[in-house]
C-alpha cells in the first residue's frame, strides 16, 4: 500500500525567498528539503499539510494560506507526494522541531544535487511554484467569524478559522459559545431584542421594505411575554395583547429558539452586543447587489448564493453542500445561510457593515433590536 508524504514550499512575505530545513538524517543527511512530512492513514491532505508546517516550523493558518500545488507518484518506492504551496502575511519567528531552518533566496541554483534534495526534484518543484498564482489575502482570512443558523437539529454553523471553513451543528447556543467562546464576529439568523409594545421598532419592517418580492421570508417577531408564554394558544393571546397581533405558524415554530437565545444573552451579558442579528435574505441580496430571486430550498437557488459566496471563499470549499448537509442533520439551505452570515461577520469586523435600523432601539433588557448586514453594493 502506498504511504503518503507532503512537502510545503513556504514563501517569506516579500516572495523573494523560501523556506528549507537541513536534515540531519538519512534520506538526504546534511542537504536542503522543503519542510513537510507523512499524512496519517484518514488524516485530510490539507490538514496534515498544517499540521507539519506547524509542528516542524511554528507557522500556523494565522500565518498563511496553503494551495494545492501538485501531486507525486513513486510507483517503485511506492509512496505519493503531495505538493502544496503559501506565501506568509507577515515576518514569523520560526520555531525548529529538529531540522534547522533557513531561507534561501530565489536567486539559488536548486539543481546542485551536493547541496538540495530530491535528484534536482526540487528544482521542477520551485519552477512551478513560483508560477503559482498566490492570491491576495482576504477578509475572510484573518479572524475567527461564526456564522448561526437554525436547524432542525439544533444550530447550523459556519466558521471562518483564518481562511478555513468548519461546518458544524451545536444542540444549544451554550455549547455553541463553549466551543468559541472568543471570535472576531458572530452573526445569527434568530431575533434578538423583543418588542412588547407596537410602538417600538425592531429592523423587520426595514428588512421587508429591502426584499421587496421576498419580504415573506422575514418572519413577525413575537412579543417578549409571547415568547415567554406557555403553549401556542397563550403565545397567541399574548401577543395580540402586546403588540395587536395574533402569530403565524412560521412566528410561533421559532419562539423556541428565541427563547433560548434571549435566555443566553440575558444569563450571560458579556455577550450582549457581541453575538449580532442578521438576516441572510437581506446579507444576499446586499452582497449581490440585488433580491435574491430564486427559492433558496430548490435549484438554481442553492447555486446561486454558492455563486455569491463564492466571491469571498474558495468554490471547493461550497462543494458538495448537500452531503455535508446530509451529514450534519440539517438542510442544504442552512449551511449556506450560516456560511453568509459567517462572510457578513467578515465585513463586519472589518468595517463593511450598517445596522437595519440605523439608529436601534433598545428593548426592556438593553438588547439591541438591529439587523448587522453588509454595506450595499452599488
Amino acid at each position: 500500500m502506498h504511504k503518503t508524504y507532503n512537502c510545503i514550499v513556504v514563501f517569506n512575505e516579500k516572495r523573494d525567498a523560501v523556506l528549507f530545513c537541513k536534515r540531519r538524517n538519512d534520506p538526504y543527511k546534511g542537504l536542503y528539503n522543503f519542510v513537510g512530512g507523512k499524512v496519517e492513514r484518514g488524516e485530510e491532505s490539507d490538514k496534515a499539510a498544517y499540521r507539519e508546517l506547524q509542528e516542524e516550523t511554528g507557522i500556523t493558518r494565522q500565518h498563511i494560506r496553503l494551495y494545492r500545488l501538485m501531486d507525486i507518484r513513486y510507483y517503485y518506492q511506492e509512496f505519493d507526494l503531495e505538493l502544496y504551496v503559501g506565501k506568509l502575511d507577515d515576518e514569523v519567528l520560526l520555531r525548529e522541531e529538529k531540522n534547522p531552518l533557513l531561507w534561501i533566496p530565489l536567486t539559488e541554483d536548486f539543481t546542485d544535487k551536493g547541496r538540495f534534495a530530491g535528484e534536482q526534484n526540487i528544482a521542477h518543484i520551485m519552477n512551478i511554484a513560483m508560477m503559482y498564482p498566490i492570491p491576495e489575502k482576504n477578509i475572510t482570512q484573518d479572524g475567527l467569524y461564526i456564522g448561526v443558523d437554525g436547524c432542525r437539529s439544533g444550530w447550523a454553523t459556519a466558521v471562518l478559522d483564518h481562511g478555513e471553513l468548519r461546518l458544524e451543528t451545536y444542540k444549544s447556543i451554550a455549547s455553541l459559545v463553549k466551543e468559541y467562546p472568543s471570535f472576531d464576529a458572530f452573526l445569527i439568523d434568530m431575533a434578538i431584542g423583543l418588542k412588547n409594545s407596537p410602538d417600538q421598532v425592531r429592523p423587520d419592517i426595514a428588512a421587508r421594505k429591502e426584499l421587496c418580492a421576498k419580504a415573506s421570508s422575514v418572519f413577525p417577531i413575537p412579543s417578549r411575554d409571547a415568547v415567554y408564554a406557555e403553549g401556542e394558544e397563550q403565545q397567541k393571546k399574548a401577543n395580540l395583547r402586546r403588540l395587536g397581533k395574533s402569530l403565524s405558524k412560521q412566528s410561533l415554530a421559532i419562539i423556541p429558539k428565541i427563547k433560548e437565545l434571549d435566555v443566553f444573552l440575558n444569563d450571560h451579558p458579556e455577550y450582549k452586543g457581541k453575538i449580532l442579528e442578521s438576516h441572510p435574505e437581506v446579507d444576499f441580496a446586499r452582497l449581490k447587489g440585488s433580491v435574491v430571486l430564486s427559492k433558496k430550498k430548490e435549484e438554481p437557488g442553492p447555486s446561486e448564493r454558492i455563486h455569491i459566496l463564492s466571491e469571498y471563499l474558495d468554490k471547493e470549499d461550497l462543494s458538495n453542500m448537500y452531503d455535508k448537509a446530509k451529514e450534519l442533520g440539517c438542510g442544504q439551505d442552512d449551511l449556506i445561510d450560516a456560511i453568509c452570515l459567517a462572510v457578513t461577520g467578515a465585513l463586519h469586523a472589518h468595517g463593511q457593515s450598517e445596522t437595519l435600523p440605523q439608529k436601534p432601539e433598545s428593548d426592556e433588557k438593553g438588547l439591541l433590536m438591529k439587523l448587522t448586514v453588509p454595506i450595499r453594493k452599488i
